[in-house]
This record gives structure tokens, sequence and C-alpha cells, in this order.
């Protein structure tokens, strides 16, 4: 083996790298590999997206000089951009090691250790051997290691950002920001880096927000919103920037709990899951808990909106639950909701058969003995009433409903079946308005099952409601009404019931 002290090429052959997070904790678009030439030149390898467990293959190869460099001197670093890069990206881990030490190894591949970053070692897998004449590489791999202002602007900012992340300390942050805020100022609309400055400042201020040391949310959300229109469908960097715009609505509805936001947010994960392949980081961080799972279960606490907006909507976040999705339950059950709600405003008979078809395949998905089950059982029933009676004797199913509900109360004490059927009930007196032939009917029925519930709950206001309504029923009942006497009879027993009540009190 020649001597340190004479000129020698390497041949470094990259396998693969296996890093950590990031230690801004953003999500880069991809990983890349830098080696320095020489004094004035670097050698990239070209970006590779990172799989979920943060690994990515590193099949390159670099011939060296042992005369142009002494040492090999290598980073990692993490580039926020799939397209057109601005500046270095954020570094990851660094690191000098001896030709010397590197060529020890002999033929076999072995690992180059980092230093750790939150507690793990990034590291690299190569080979390195001696070649006899420096081989053809791809120049377009190489570039200088001077950089424009913008460049090192937006280098500064990252490393402060990273700083900050780390460190907490908000000097950083405002340093960060000042950097970002200075190279977006060179590069106005039109520039071909405006996007790529336009999300560095956006990403700084939203993790600001989040830690409560920044709050224009707002201004944020409009700087990921101008980076996604410069980015399209097609753009390498399109599904980061929709991810982007993500975690700006979730973060703002997060604080204040707005509906269009957790409403726009679904619309774009939607778009979004797609184009994330599986296995790649983005996609697991997008599809977690923190990502579309949040914005399931804010869309999932919304008010039913049986309008067709109201209802794509459902659909979409359905769609964002496949088959083993552990919300795809609640996701049908809403939709269920939604599509019957539209049935009761518009009577569609396909609208009733497809909530019928959500509440099966949502009774299929909830097991015996899951607390829950009743609830989608009672609801499937309820519609299934409705397609056998129509629509026009709905009001007969719901007092029915109602009825079965009260009586397997009676025997199981289960309180969530007395008040599914004072609200299946009230909905049914709805239905009955002032000169409906059976209003007085609803009414005691209604009495009767708040009366119930009294029996369990001993809630004053529900022995008021139900002394209102056997008044109301009996004022409707004429004087030879054959059911006269039992509303008569019943008034009188709350009535008692109320006195007694006071008088102990």
């Amino acid at each position: 083996m020649p001597s340190s002290s004479e000129s020698r090429y390497i041949r470094l052959e990259g396998e693969s790298l296996r890093t950590t997070f990031v230690p801004s904790c953003r999500i880069p678009a991809g990983i890349y590999v830098s080696i320095n030439v020489d004094s004035r030149r670097r050698w990239k390898s070209p970006i590779s997206v990172l799989s979920s467990d943060k690994s990515v293959v590193w099949g390159n190869t670099v011939t060296l000089s042992s005369h142009s460099s002494p040492a090999l001197s290598v980073e990692i670093r993490a580039s926020f951009e799939l397209g057109r890069m601005l500046g270095g990206g954020e570094v990851i881990g660094e690191l000098q090691m001896s030709w010397d030490e590197l060529l020890d190894h002999g033929d076999e591949p072995f690992d180059i250790s980092f230093p750790p970053v939150f507690g793990v070692h990034p590291s690299l897998k190569l080979k390195a051997a001696i070649v006899h004449a420096c081989d053809d590489q791809d120049d377009a791999l190489i570039d200088s290691l001077v950089d424009c202002e913008i460049a090192r602007d937006t280098d500064a900012g990252h490393a402060q950002f990273a700083a900050y992340a780390t460190s907490k300390t908000v000097s950083h942050l405002n340093d960060a920001v000042e950097h970002f805020q200075l190279v977006l100022d060179q590069c106005p609309v039109g520039h071909p880096d405006h996007a790529t400055a336009l999300t560095n400042l956006a990403w700084a201020c939203l993790q600001g927000y989040i830690r409560n040391d920044l709050e224009d949310i707002d201004v944020t959300t409009s700087l990921f919103r101008d980076a996604l229109a410069l980015r399209p469908q097609h753009h390498p960097d399109h599904p980061l920037s929709l991810y982007h715009l993500t975690q700006a609505l979730t973060r703002r509805h997060n604080k204040k709990r707005t509906a269009a936001d957790i409403r726009e947010a679904a619309q774009l994960y939607h778009e979004l899951l797609p184009l994330c392949a599986e296995g790649t980081y983005l996609h697991i961080i997008a599809a977690g808990k923190n990502g579309v799972d949040y914005v399931i279960g804010g869309c999932s606490n919304l008010p039913i909106d049986a309008s067709d907006e109201g209802i794509h909507l459902r659909q979409v976040v359905l769609e964002l639950c496949p088959l083993g999705h552990q919300l795809r339950l609640t996701a049908l059950d809403r939709l269920a909701q939604a599509v019957e709600a539209r049935f009761h405003q518009h009577g569609s008979i396909d609208d009733l058969d497809t909530s019928i078809q959500l509440g099966r395949e949502a009774v299929s998905l909830c097991p015996e003995g899951q607390a829950d089950r009743g609830i989608y059982l009672n609801n499937l029933a309820e519609r299934c009433a409705c397609a056998l009676l129509g629509i026009q004797s709905r009001d007969f199913s719901l007092d029915n409903l109602g009825d079965v509900l009260v009586k397997r109360f009676n025997k199981r004490g289960d309180i969530d079946d007395i008040t599914r059927a004072i609200s299946l009930r009230r909905e049914a007196l709805t239905l009955r308005q002032p000169g409906h032939p059976r209003r007085d009917t609803t009414l005691s029925n209604l009495a009767l099952a708040l009366h119930t519930r009294y029996g369990k709950s001993h809630v004053r206001e529900d022995l008021n409601e139900v002394i209102d309504l056997y008044r109301e029923s009996l004022r409707l009942k004429r004087l030879d009404h054959p059911e006269r006497h039992k509303t008569l009879r019943n008034l009188s027993s709350v009535l008692c019931s109320r006195f007694t009540q006071t008088s102990e009190e």
C-alpha cells in the first residue's frame, strides 16, 4: 500500500444511509451526502426520499484524490426540496476521517458512524478501495463551495432554526425568521426560488406559533398557500407543499376551532395521501395521529350537515378511512346520519337506501359486546322502518321505536335507551304539529318516556315537562275520548309526585 504521503485515488462505493430525526424536526424532502473534493469543490449525491425507517439506498460512486483532500470530509444533509434546491439544506451529521483509517477495512462494506442526533447515531455504509486513476464521474454532481448570498442566508436560517428547535431559545427563532425574510426579499414573485423562500419562512413562523412564541398564524397560512400555488400537480415538491398547508390549518384549528380549517384540511389530505408512496417517511407522518387522524376526528365532531357540500365532506372523510382503519366506524356513522338527514329534507329513496347500506356496514364493524353497538343497531332499525313505512309514516315508526326502547330500558336499565326513546318521540312530535289527529297520543308517549327517566334520575325538570305534556294531551282529548281517563290518571299521579317532592324539600 502506498504511504500516506503519496497521492492516491480512492473510490468510495455507497451502499446505504441510515439517519435519525433532522435536528430541527422538520420533515425533509430527501437526504443526500456531501463530500469535499478539494478546498473549493464538493461532490453531492442525488437527493433520495427518506423511507419510513429513516433510511435510504445510497448507490453512488465517487473517486477522490488524497492529494486534493488530505482526509475524507463528509456530511449527511437534509434537503427540503426535491426540485430546484436553495442552499445546502440542514446538516444532520458531519465528520472527518483519515484515508488510512478508511482503507483499513479492505474490500468489505463498513459503517461510518456520525455524532448522535437526539441520542441516535446517523451512519453511512460504504466500501473504499484504491484505484489507479480517477474514474470518469458525473460533473453535474460536483459544485462549488462558494455559494451565492441567498444560499448563504438560507443555510444560516436553517442553522438558526435547528438551534431554536433544540434549545427553545426565542432569539434563535428570531434570527432564523430574519434570515428567511432576507432571502424572500431577494426572491420576489417570478424568481425561481420564490416558493422555497416562502416555505422556509412560513415553516419557521409556524413552529413559533405552535410554541406560542409567534402569533400571526393567518399570514403564515397565506405564505404556505402562495407556495402551493407555485407548486401545482406533478411538481416534485407538490406533496410536501400540501402537507405544509395542512399543518398550518390543523394547528390553527387546534387553537381556534375554526370549522372551515378542518374541512379544508380533509380535502387536502384526500389529495395528499395518494401522492405519498407507501413506505416513505412522509406517508407515515401524514397518515399518523397528528396528521390525517386528527383531521378525521375533527370532522367527526362537526354538526351533521345535510347539504351536498356537507355530505361530500363526509364522503371524503370516509375515503380517508380505508378498511381496517380505526376511525372508519365513526366515519360511516356520520355519513349515514348526513344522508339520512337529507332524505328527511327531500324524500329521496336513494338517500334512504344509501343510509341503510352505510348503517349495515357500521353494525358489521361493531362486534357483540361493544358499548355503542346498540346505538348503531337502533339507527339502522329506524332507517329500515322508514323504508318499510314510507316517509309519510315516519312519525309512526319513531313512536314505535321509542316504545321498543322504553320497554328495553324497563328490562335492562340502560339510561342510553330511555334517552334515545325521548329523542325519537320528540322528533315524532315535531312531525305531528298542532292539528294532527294523533298529536295527543305522541304528547302522552313523550310524557311517559320522560316520567320513566325521572324514576331513574329524579331530575325535577323532567317531572315538570311531564306535567305540561299531559296537560296539553288532556286539552286535545274530547270528553268522550276512550283514552281520556288514562291521561287524567297519569296527570294526577305526576302531580302527586311533584307535591310529595316539594313537601320533602
